[in-house]
């Protein structure tokens, strides 16, 4: 393995430009390196290192076993300095703080390669620690398949750069790596850019040249000459006079030879391989024989019934597709293919004789009419109605039904269009007035004639057991009629006054017994379905439908409203049987509670009702008590009232 090193750019863009001077002919220069001078970033590669973004006024790069990509390496450690190899300050180059460990793959790419060619590795690398003290330095070697070359390129200072020759052997793919075998960190920091695989690869031609096998033919048989178009290449053909083209791979040679005599033609294809100068060429040699042209005529459209005579002219051999031989035949309606010979060529043409087609009268074959409106019937074209005895202008009414005909013409031919015609009158539907259901019961809905009811029924009658909307479509041919009946739901009567109940005073009092049509007897003599009462007693109704008859009642009774409560204000319990206990009096209180308290606040007395009083020993005093009433009215809210009562013996 050969080995070289350069130290400046110029050097290796001469190297290109010299390998790219010395390609044959047949050879094309090619990098194999994807994105080697970082610009497209971090893509087309892979690294043992871990890869960091930018992140402003942060050492990025500080952690070591990481890399960027970037154009400034101070912008990734305040520690680092350099710039990018090709393009300084703005191009972009891989920055990286290696680990400090020996045999890390800083950099692969995997590649396809030519087999038997000889290619140029060749990476730029730096220094890029800020450090004018001595300190490790990246020690890169490249790795082929695995293999590390005994070469190395140390990163020491600014750009230098190493180029490794590789021979690919059978190879067509190279896993290829850039390894850093230094070991100590303290200062091991390198710069990548501008890595390249470059060889003069020969043109591999996917295609031999061929212009096709020598062959003979006859006048205006169309032949594909050469062969498929590969790309990347042109082809130039010698003669184009007969050819569709004389620059593509495939043309089509087709010559129309009625000399008499047959002609040769001599064609040469040259193919250049992509471009580059390679040639290759191949002849075919053409025979075309003589071949008259056949033509039996445009085709042709005849009435129906007609028929005509066609001619082929004077050939070797005639052979017509109904099995004729000579060269004139008469025929009708149809396709007519004919061969005819010369020698061992032949010709084919066909004529076809088709019916001459009148203009559509959009007629139907038959119309089924509902006679509920004129009925009118018209041609799409001019012409004359009849029914066998009359006859009328188009369009025609028609008010019975038969056979009607339709004669017109066109273009020297005539036809006759037949529609048959029948007419239907509607029956007429008829369900009746509406009814009613009584629950529980069913009822038979009748119509005039058969039909399809809203339930899906047909028939004459439907028997229903629920209320609703029942429809019957009849039909009669094309006619249709309808008719509709409501069925509305009835319960027999139901009455409810209520209970029994009182109300203050003698004042009117609304009684409501409404059912859906129904009539009313009320006992004061009322008709309607509400009466008011009028004084107190029994109020009853009857309640009357045609589901049935209900009865019922109720009692009213009128009472005062009014209430009040007297209160003594004191009393002499001397035994004079006068006044002798305190009592409370009053009217219309439905619940009372009484409770008497001395001046300690304790309770001395209670009762809930009326009629006892309260009637103290002698041990009770003269004094001043309280007492707290709750008192419950018939009508109307619980009332508190408070007070003092004097006790004078």
């Amino acid at each position: 393995m050969a080995i070289k090193s350069f130290g400046c750019l110029f050097l290796f863009s001469f190297l290109a430009t010299n390998l790219l001077s010395q390609c044959g002919t047949c050879e094309i220069f090619t990098n194999r390196i994807e994105n080697g001078d970082f610009e497209d970033g971090n893509t087309g590669f892979s690294s043992s290192l871990n890869y960091v973004t930018f992140f402003p006024f942060v050492c990025t790069l500080c952690p070591e076993n990481n890399y960027a990509i970037g154009n400034n390496a101070t912008l990734f450690h305040s520690g680092f300095t350099g710039n990018d190899h090709t393009n300084p300050p703005t191009g972009d180059f891989l920055i990286a703080n290696a680990p400090g460990q020996a045999g890390v793959a800083v950099w692969c790419q995997s590649v396809d390669v030519a087999p038997q060619t000889t290619y140029t590795f060749t990476f730029w690398a730096r220094d890029v620690a800020n450090n004018n003290n001595p300190h490790p330095l990246a020690v890169l070697r490249p790795s082929f398949n695995g293999v590390v070359v005994s070469d190395s390129l140390l990163a020491q200072g600014g750009w230098h750069s190493l180029s490794v020759e590789w021979y690919s052997d059978a190879s067509t793919s190279l896993d290829i790596c850039i390894v850093d075998f230094q070991s100590q960190t303290g200062g091991n920091d390198f710069g990548l850019d501008d890595i390249s695989l470059t060889a003069c690869e020969a043109i591999v031609l996917s295609q031999a040249a061929f212009a096709g096998n020598d062959t003979t033919l006859c006048s205006r048989d169309a032949l594909t000459l050469g062969t498929t178009p590969a790309n990347g290449y042109s082809y130039s053909w010698t003669n184009s006079v007969p050819l569709n083209s004389n620059s593509i791979a495939n043309p089509v040679f087709e010559v129309n030879n009625t000399t008499g005599v047959p002609q040769e033609f001599d064609l040469v294809v040259t193919r250049d391989s992509a471009g580059v100068g390679c040639i290759a060429s191949d002849t075919i040699a053409l025979v075309v024989l003589p071949m008259n042209e056949l033509y039996v005529g445009e085709d042709l459209m005849l009435c129906n019934g007609d028929s005509i005579s066609i001619s082929c002219g004077v050939w070797d051999s005639i052979v017509w597709s109904n099995g004729a031989t000579s060269s004139e035949i008469l025929v009708t309606t149809g396709e007519y293919m004919v061969e005819v010979f010369t020698g061992i060529c032949s010709e084919v043409d066909t004529l076809t004789i088709t019916e001459y087609v009148l203009p559509a009268t959009n007629l139907p074959a038959s119309i089924d009419f509902c006679n509920s409106m004129p009925l009118i019937v018209e041609s799409a074209v001019a012409g004359v109605w009849s029914d066998g005895s009359t006859e009328s202008a188009n369009p025609i009414t028609i008010s019975n039904s038969g056979t009607y005909y339709f004669t017109y013409s066109d273009s020297n031919c005539e036809a006759t269009d037949t529609i048959e015609i029948l007419l239907f009158e509607p029956f007429g539907a008829n369900l009746g007035s509406d009814t009613v259901l009584c629950a529980g019961t069913s009822t038979t809905l009748a119509a005039n004639y058969a039909g399809t009811w809203n339930t899906g029924y047909i028939g004459y009658e439907l028997t229903v057991d629920s209320p609703g909307i029942y429809s019957i479509a009849i039909p009669n041919g094309p006619c249709m009629s309808f008719d509709t009946i409501v069925v509305a739901g009835l319960n027999a009567p139901i009455v409810a006054l209520g209970a029994d109940t009182t109300f203050c005073e003698d004042f009117p009092h609304l009684l409501n017994a409404y059912n859906e049509e129904a009539s009313y007897v009320w006992s004061n003599g009322d008709t309607s379905s509400t009466t008011f009462t009028n004084g107190s007693g029994f109020y009853g109704v009857a309640v009357t439908n045609v589901c049935g008859e209900t009865y019922d009642e109720i009692l009213i009774t009128n009472f005062e409203c009014s209430w009040e409560l007297y209160v003594p204000s004191c009393f002499t319990p001397n035994d004079d049987t006068f006044n002798e206990g305190w009592k409370v009096y009053g009217y219309n209180i439905r619940a009372i509670q009484i409770r008497i308290y001395n001046r300690f606040g304790e309770a001395i007395f209670e009762t809930a009702d009326l009629d006892v009083a309260w009637s103290p020993s002698q041990s009770v005093g003269d004094d001043i008590y309280n007492y707290r009433i709750e008192v419950t009215p018939y009508e109307g809210a619980t009332e508190v009232r408070t007070g003092s009562i004097y006790l004078v013996r």
